[in-house]
């Protein structure tokens, strides 16, 4: 009997979620078969560098994201920057996330240099620091998508999160890309991983992707080639609940006693210089 290897079946359960997911009615029993014939369908752009397997991948894990309507998971963030000599040094984050589709989101940051929450509840963006009795609002958008571009452009906040926290992580992900390949199955303890790497013009990035049952992130590795230094961003991803009961005053910021606004300038941490991908 011949045994099919544990990459193959990799291979074909991410390429059937792929479609399972763009064809919810599509008979079981046929569904591997349609799955072959449209695989290489998949690869519209630059075609011989994007392979099925890794496209599929990505869309699986997208599909996953963009169904879910009230979700969180935990974010491990490393970010190198460079230090006054030149020195690329290493920074560190971890970030809560709640997300209620389709325009509710908490961030709890805690960082090595700063610790800030962040509201947005459909109308108004909200951020305190942990520590201090200031806070500022800032006008959000009517969606959330919306609201994650003014603070990618206004406050420059948690940008490598945003592909997952946006209605469709795959347009995101996928913007751009010159490859798109499997590097193949990793074991990291009693896990195991799909491993894929990507590339685009202005960075170079991986994803861990947990399954074949649940495909969503576990790792991602990016490199910032266009800027000095090319800094590396790592992303430890954890505490994924695609059901979780978020009550809904989560998002609402209340005002602590004796806490004054303030403008964003008095909150605003260092700048990062920000890379290609977001």
């Amino acid at each position: 009997m011949n045994r099919v290897p544990l990459s193959e079946k990799w291979s074909q359960a991410l390429a059937l979620a792929a479609v399972l997911a763009a064809c919810p009615a599509l008979p079981a029993q046929n569904a591997r078969n349609t799955a072959n014939r449209m695989a290489p369908s998949t690869n519209t752009i630059n075609a011989p560098d994007l392979e099925p397997v890794a496209v599929n991948a990505l869309k699986a894990m997208s599909s996953r994201l963009r169904e879910a309507t009230s979700f969180s998971f935990t974010a491990h963030i490393m970010r190198e920057e460079p230090g006054t000599n030149g020195q690329m040094l290493d920074f560190f984050k971890t970030i809560h996330v709640q997300v209620q589709r389709p325009n509710k989101m908490k961030l709890e940051v805690a960082s090595d240099t700063s610790d800030m929450d962040l509201w947005y509840d459909g109308k108004n963006v909200t951020l305190m620091p942990a520590t201090a009795k200031i806070y500022t609002t800032l006008p959000g958008d009517p969606t959330l998508d919306a609201t994650l571009t003014m603070l990618k452009d206004k406050v420059q906040a948690h940008t490598p999160l945003i592909p997952f926290l946006s209605s469709d992580p795959y347009s995101i992900l996928s913007g751009g890309l010159q490859s798109a390949n499997e590097v193949g199955i990793v074991n990291d303890g009693n896990e195991q991983f799909l491993h894929l790497a990507f590339t685009e013009p202005d960075a170079d990035w991986q994803l861990w992707l947990t399954g074949p049952n649940q495909i969503l992130p576990r790792r991602m590795a990016i490199v910032y080639k266009k800027i000095e230094g090319q800094p590396r961003v790592s992303i430890e991803f954890s505490n994924w609940n695609l059901n979780a009961e978020i009550p809904s005053d989560a998002f609402v910021f209340l005002k602590p006693q004796g806490a004054m606004a303030a403008s964003w300038e008095a909150l605003k941490p260092r700048n990062i210089a920000q890379g290609g991908r977001p």
